[in-house]
């Protein structure tokens, strides 16, 4: 079974021309997941997730989106949708049980929600340098054993996101078994 990698992160409407710097970054972050032959899971939407998707589209990734209801309304990169009964909070519920690991690129309230719902389900999240200290203050109580991660680059989010994908995957697996 492929690791599956999530990526959340702002739409393109709602960043400041100083965030517009993380589209290259989740661009290379898309590359590196194809690169590694993940699938990468994304909202579907324009800004990160579509910067992602043109990434791993390029190195012949298999990207997937939830747009919401209508089929047809993800992003030109995204080769798989999957279509919820909602129009908002899709990822909340496809894309975020969908991933064994998660790369936040800096958001705003969906991006929030989407760190607190991973955050309940255990997911690892890889935080972008810039973005750990606003996410640690969310979470004041948050277990030292919680797979919570800081990454330099794109390179590195991806490579700890494999790597605690795969362990998270594995585990959930074996618990099946016995």
């Amino acid at each position: 079974m492929k690791v599956q990698i999530g990526v959340i992160g702002s739409e393109k409407k709602n960043m400041s021309q100083e965030e517009m710097k993380y589209l290259r970054m989740a661009e290379e972050v898309g590359e590196n997941i194809a690169k590694i032959g993940c699938t990468l899971i994304v909202g579907g939407c324009s800004g990160i997730s579509e910067a992602a998707c043109k990434g791993a589209i390029k190195f012949g990734g298999l990207t997937v989106g939830t747009p919401g209801k209508e089929r047809g309304s993800s992003v030109g990169d995204v080769g798989v949708e999957i279509c919820t009964p909602i129009d908002i909070g899709d990822y909340l519920f496809a894309g975020i049980p969908s991933s064994d690991a998660i790369i936040v690129f800096p958001g705003d309230a969906g991006t929030i929600a989407e760190i607190a719902i991973a955050y309940r389900y255990k997911k690892p999240l890889i935080l972008l340098k810039d973005y750990e200290k606003l996410v640690g203050n969310l979470f004041k109580n948050i277990n030292k054993e919680y797979p919570l991660f800081i990454a330099n680059d794109a390179k590195e989010a991806v490579e700890i996101a494999y790597k605690t994908g795969k362990e998270s995957l594995i585990k959930r697996i074996e618990a099946k078994l016995t």
